[in-house]
């Protein structure tokens, strides 16, 4: 089962090592700097420092005072875009100088409010990198970096920035949230280490992500903070920490350990306990335990935690389409051919299961259904061999990586084919979060800053951010297109093994009916392989009994159970010795 023995599901993504020292979503794989926090940097003070005014430069300092206490009430007055552009006035004039810093990170502010979350990260940018010492807003615009970067659908962003900058320090009250992105992002480069063959320092960074993990409190995420900080929306980071660890565990290969750490995420998160709700997260806590059971052939506790996932949740369909091999595996047939049924109904005609078709084939075979097994892999190979075509021409142009990111994007508009394509393509994790970034920023082009009064929109402020943006957008859709081509082709040499084996399958099927219609020849009556059908509808008490017509209910997907006959009849003997 390529699905489910070849890979863990990671909450965090897997990323391929690039050749250069950094590799794609900023993971830099050289080992970070440990630099010391220096005591100041603790320490939040947003009033403006001016220099000891010197004789005849009094003037130019009262009026940046003057300018910049004005944008300031504009800003606590809700005038938000006139603010924003006071600041923006204030950087511009290099007589103000002395007001440039909390321009900066008031306009950072300001833009954060907006909407404008990816122009705003940007700006703190330009604070963050001056260091600790460089701006006394540096520890401030931190605190509004997790303020805009939790609004994201995709978390790389702040999770890059706090690599880089958050070694310098640690605002007040947000130690775990920091500890726990930077165990995250170690986490992440101990994979792209180990993919790069550097097992030595995949090792340690996993070590050094186990520590950070440990320095993250059982209470995090229960006090807000206060002040002029933004409001927290981290939710049950230590629960969350909890997970990576169990990631970090599995990776380095304690699957004792990561069960573990998966099965306290399951206790933090459940509703009883008054914790941060994240059913999302308990999901993939069980997912994660269902996995390493099933790789370990504990296929009835695999079961049990595959049938613990909420129905219809983010990886509901995954976990069924596992969960039928767990089956399959213990000779559970019927429940195996029932989840078959679910994940091929019309309501996932878009998802992209083609090992499920080929495990149904194995399933008719081994109980002697030969024509049965013979129409489920014709549908098959009619289904999924346009799919493969189509990938192998998609696959061969000469595109630059931008234009993979094209297809995606035309995908929505196009039929069923393409379509399945671009689902394909969305299963990988990366490409599905670069794509959300794409989208924001473009959103933030078009509407966030496009949708504005003329004011805004014409000034000189708007026309910089929105170069920002569209250089930012150059790059997503650089690396999301990158992303896309290695995933197609990865799926087309899988697809096209699936088709191979399909078709020796196929072949053993006509052997299999041929030997049969041989032995009914020798005998001069038609022979049976099939043992006679025994059933019961009898179900449990939370189930009701209702025969299946060739109609699906919503609220019955995942539930079906196939009634199969449970075996062949004794194997024919060879022709040489059926005369006998």
């Amino acid at each position: 089962m390529a699905r489910a023995t070849s890979k863990i599901l990671l909450a965090v993504a897997a990323l391929a090592a690039a050749p250069a020292a950094e590799a794609q979503l900023g993971i830099d794989l050289t080992a970070p700097d440990k630099k010391p926090a220096p005591p100041a940097a603790q320490k939040r003070d947003e009033s403006l420092s001016l220099p000891a005014l010197e004789l005849g430069k009094a003037a130019p300092a009262a009026e940046a005072k003057a300018r910049l206490d004005a944008a300031k009430r504009l800003l606590d007055e809700k005038a938000t875009e006139t603010a924003a552009l006071a600041f923006d006035q204030i950087l511009r004039e290099p007589a103000l100088a002395a007001a440039h810093d909390e321009a900066r990170y008031q306009l950072g502010k300001s833009l954060a409010r907006m909407g404008l979350l990816h122009s705003a990260l940007a700006t703190f940018d330009e604070i963050l990198a001056k260091g600790p010492s460089g701006s006394r807003f540096y520890g401030s615009s931190m605190e509004w970096l997790f303020y805009a970067g939790n609004k994201l659908k995709n978390e790389q962003p702040l999770l890059s920035r706090v690599a880089k900058h958050a070694r310098d320090s640690f605002p007040p009250g947000f130690e775990d949230r920091f500890h726990f992105l930077l165990a995250k992002y170690e986490f992440e480069r101990g994979r792209a280490l180990a993919d790069a063959g550097r097992a030595d320092e995949a090792r340690g960074a996993w070590g050094e992500a186990r520590r950070l993990v440990s320095l993250v409190r059982e209470q995090a995420g229960a006090a807000a903070p206060k002040g002029d900080a933004p409001p927290n929306e981290q939710g049950d980071v230590y629960a969350k920490a909890r997970f990576v660890d169990g990631l970090v565990l599995y990776a380095s290969g304690d699957d004792v350990g990561a069960s573990e750490q998966f099965k306290q995420v399951v206790r933090l998160t459940n509703p009883k306990r008054g914790r941060a709700a994240d059913p999302q997260l308990r999901e993939l806590a069980f997912l994660q335990l269902a996995r390493i059971h099933y790789q370990n052939r504990q296929n009835r506790y695999a079961i049990f935690y595959y049938g613990k996932m909420p129905w219809g949740g983010e990886s509901w369909l995954e976990g069924l389409w596992e969960a039928s091999y767990a089956h399959y595996r213990i000779g559970d047939y019927e429940k195996t051919l029932g989840n078959l049924l679910t994940l091929q109904s019309p309501y996932f005609k878009d998802e992209y299961f083609p090992e499920s078709y080929v495990l149904k084939s194995i399933v008719y075979y081994e109980n002697c259904r030969y024509p049965e097994a013979r129409r489920v892999l014709e549908t098959f190979a009619g289904l999924y061999q346009p799919v493969y075509d189509e990938l192998v021409k998609t696959t061969a142009a000469q595109r630059p990586p931008a234009a993979y990111y094209d297809l995606l994007d035309a995908g929505v508009r196009a039929g069923a084919l393409p379509r399945r394509i671009m689902k394909l393509a969305f299963t990988d994790q990366n490409v599905r979060q670069l794509a959300q970034s794409v989208t924001e920023v473009e959103d933030e082009m078009d509407r966030g800053i496009g949708g504005r009064r003329s004011e805004f929109r014409q000034s000189a402020l708007a026309k910089r951010l929105g170069d920002q943006l569209r250089a930012e957008k150059v790059a997503l859709v650089e690396e999301a297109g990158a992303r896309t081509r290695a995933k197609l082709e990865w799926e087309r040499d899988q697809l096209r093994s699936l088709l191979a084996q399909a078709l020796r399958i196929k072949i053993e099927v006509s052997r299999k009916e041929r030997e049969a219609l041989e032995g009914s020849l020798a005998r001069g009556s038609q022979v049976e392989v099939v043992k006679d059908l025994k059933y019961s509808s009898a179900v449990s008490d939370e189930h009701l009994y209702w025969p299946y017509e060739g109609e699906f209910w919503r609220d019955e997907l995942g539930t079906y159970s196939y009634t199969l006959t449970r075996g062949c009849k004794d194997r024919l003997s060879r022709p040489g010795t059926a005369s006998k």
